[in-house]
């Protein structure tokens, strides 16, 4: 189900953000940063190789979104989880459908994780035009798009003259967790996301408007993107799908491979204080390579950094899933879709066969896009394209997309 909420919904939301100063100052000669107004617990920092200067916080959202009433009150233990995607993978599985107690809303203010980067070259920082907002995949946080020197999309961005805004999703990293089964599910996501939008496009706000909105996401982050094209195809200019693809067919086995348990208890402690419903890949790094990685071709020094950061994953985005995976039949935007060669959860680790399948989602899920759009095969690349080696190809790639569209 993908509905669009009354637009009166979102009144108080831009009443929220109305600020009198400006956030961002473009006078080369003085911090990009004029000041940390809208972000709460702000700093400023710099991306991994240095080629951006970002203001990070808190964001305060009010929002409101249809959600799913889920007819499911576990998981008491990790035997309970393991049995639930048993039910979830096992042939003809009804498992979605038997949870699904109908349509129920959800509202509420949520502070949420938000880092915007500026180039930190002042010529660079002083003609930004475009602003790229990334969303993150499942278990992973805004850091997988600035991971290290070298691995960082921030960066590269950055010194190509791009403005970036990442954020942890509800329900993962600084971000708010709230109940991970009634409330942080895929609908709400989408919402969030449109409501940060809102903000990025408020002058009051940041103190002058980006020219161009380019919405980039990473596996269930691309899925995410999508569905605020679906439900409003305006407010990106573009969009640049990671990690995706029109397949599903081995999405199950990679789901199970992950070895999905309650993340309060993971060894380190790190999610303690969560509710069962949260969910972290087990800590075996076989799990984890499984589904993200295509051995040898990544740096063991990167792997082992995210085996040992893996994030969470909320079960009602697990049972809310399809919900975002629908076509999006307005949006008129260019599109983009990049997708490791031998990416397994969406291609059964051959993207290749029978056919290229990062060319089938254009056609399939963005029927009215006009512009150069554009498809990608990562070689030598599983599913977490920014871990690999082969990481800046396909950030060439990106960048070399957007410029053809004049972003």
């Amino acid at each position: 189900m993908s509905m669009s909420f009354p637009v009166t919904a979102f009144v108080a939301v831009i009443a929220l953000f109305v600020i009198t100063e400006a956030l961002v100052v473009r006078d080369v000669n003085s911090s990009i940063f004029g000041n940390t107004h809208g972000f709460t617990n702000s700093k400023i920092t710099q991306s991994a190789g240095g080629n951006a200067i970002c203001l990070e916080g808190t964001v305060s959202v009010t929002t409101a979104a249809y959600s799913t009433n889920i007819l499911y009150t576990g998981p008491f233990d990790n035997q309970a989880a393991t049995e639930l995607f048993v039910e979830l993978a096992q042939v003809n599985s009804d498992t979605v459908n038997k949870t699904n107690g109908g349509s129920t809303t959800v509202t509420g203010t949520y502070n949420i994780f938000s880092r915007l980067c500026m180039p930190a070259d002042a010529t660079l920082a002083a003609n930004v035009e475009t602003v790229q907002f990334l969303s993150h995949g499942s278990t992973a946080d805004h850091t997988y798009w600035d991971l290290a020197q070298g691995y960082s999309y921030v960066d590269t961005a950055a010194a190509a003259g791009y403005a970036t805004f990442s954020y942890d999703r509800l329900g993962t990293g600084q971000s708010d967790h709230p109940d991970p089964i009634q409330t942080v599910q895929v609908e709400l996501q989408a919402r969030i996301a449109h409501t940060l939008l809102l903000y990025l496009r408020t002058p009051q706000v940041i103190g002058f408007i980006f020219k161009h909105y380019v919405g980039v996401g990473h596996a269930f982050g691309s899925g995410l993107t999508q569905g605020v094209t679906a439900q409003y195809p305006t407010d990106f200019n573009a969009v640049i799908l990671t990690g995706t693809s029109t397949n599903f067919t081995s999405w199950t086995t990679g789901l199970v491979s992950m070895a999905l348990q309650i993340a309060n208890t993971e060894p380190s402690k790190r999610f303690a204080d969560l509710a069962n419903g949260y969910l972290s890949t087990a800590p075996v790094p076989q799990a984890f390579q499984f589904a993200y990685y295509r051995y040898p071709y990544f740096d063991q020094s990167i792997f082992n950094a995210q085996f040992a950061t893996r994030e969470t994953v909320s079960l009602g985005e697990i049972l809310t899933l399809t919900d975002v995976y629908v076509p999006s039949a307005n949006f008129t935007g260019p599109v983009d879709v990049v997708l490791g060669q031998n990416d397994f959860l969406f291609c059964g680790g051959d993207c290749t066969y029978p056919t290229d399948f990062s060319a089938l989602v254009q056609p399939a899920l963005y029927p009215s896009a006009l512009g150069v759009s554009q498809h990608f095969l990562v070689p030598n690349c599983g599913h977490a394209i920014n871990t690999h080696l082969a990481a800046p190809q396909a950030f060439a790639q990106m960048l070399a997309f957007l410029a053809a569209n004049g972003y």
